[in-house]
């Protein structure tokens, strides 16, 4: 049975809005109560602290619109068969992405109350689902990721799994299973990749009390301390993701992967999109085969 932290819902709502408020394709479809209250607090909260507040949160929520679209741009460049997006959300990227390439197997997995939240949304929108759309619940932290999903991948795809505001919530037990089951699905695909974004400790050291409270916050939301959850820096990630059955780890240039029209200072952007692969069986043999000769 998938149960997870449920506690992380608000944040879906969240930023649900944030999608809203950047105007990408169907996010009107998840534009709720929640959200607007969240999102227009915060705002309202910026706009009373204007230039006296650090350039981290002034930023905020470009930050934020910038995330999605690199995380989109990565997928396009990538151009998989198969997406597996864990703990979607109320994300509208799926069912874009699935609307825009029908030869796309695109497959959205969620605990059951976000799962049902979004299915409620989808319905009362009156959306016609693409059948290459795929919605169902699983969790990442499971036993069986794999056999959870209501469509598996296939070997020869080109398979690429994403979390969005998902793993910076988990602690590092927490981390380490979820990794290995993403490395675990890839690998039984005959390998494949892992996109996720990293918040990082190092990149919040500048501002020590607004960090606190920073991570104090999300610490409410999540109903455990938040501290103990970040990577000190993305070097320390990259090692963690390698240690957890990927072949390669890397960060990636958010700055030139970001297509929108919002355009915030990266070198203060408090995340770094992380890429972990899976090699083919084929490939990791021969990698073997000549350590083994050396």
């Amino acid at each position: 049975m998938a149960e997870g932290n449920a506690r992380i819902a608000p944040t879906a709502h969240y930023t649900a809005q944030a999608w809203v408020r950047a105007g990408f394709p169907n996010s009107g479809i998840f534009d709720t109560p929640t959200g607007r209250t969240m999102f227009n607090a915060t705002q309202t909260l910026r706009r009373l602290g204007g230039p006296l507040l650090p350039p981290i949160i002034r930023h905020e929520s470009e930050h934020l619109f910038v995330r999605h679209f690199v995380h989109e741009e990565r997928l396009r460049q990538l151009a998989p068969d198969y997406v597996l997006e864990v703990g979607a959300g109320l994300s509208p990227r799926g069912l874009t992405f699935a609307s825009n390439n029908p030869e796309l197997t695109y497959v959205e997995a969620d605990l059951p109350g976000m799962v049902a939240a979004k299915r409620e949304r989808l319905m009362r929108a009156g959306v016609a689902l693409p059948p290459n759309y795929h919605l169902g619940t699983a969790d990442l932290l499971g036993a069986d990721l794999l056999g959870s999903l209501p469509v598996a991948p296939q070997k020869k795809q080109r398979v690429v799994v994403i979390t969005e505001g998902v793993a910076d919530y988990l602690n590092m037990d927490e981390k380490r299973t979820a990794f290995t089951n993403i490395a675990s699905v890839l690998r039984a695909a005959g390998g494949g990749t892992y996109q996720a974004e990293c918040y990082t400790r190092d990149r919040f050291v500048r501002y020590r009390s607004i960090s606190k409270f920073f991570t104090s916050a999300l610490g409410l939301l999540v109903g455990a301390s938040f501290e103990d959850r970040l990577f000190d820096s993305a070097p320390q990630a990259l090692d963690f993701l390698r240690g957890c059955g990927f072949d390669t780890a890397e960060v990636l240039d958010s700055e030139a992967l970001n297509p929108g029209p919002w355009r915030p200072p990266m070198d203060i952007c408090p995340w770094q999109l992380l890429e972990a692969r899976v090699k083919p069986a084929k490939a990791s043999a021969k990698k073997t085969k000549k350590r083994s000769k050396k």
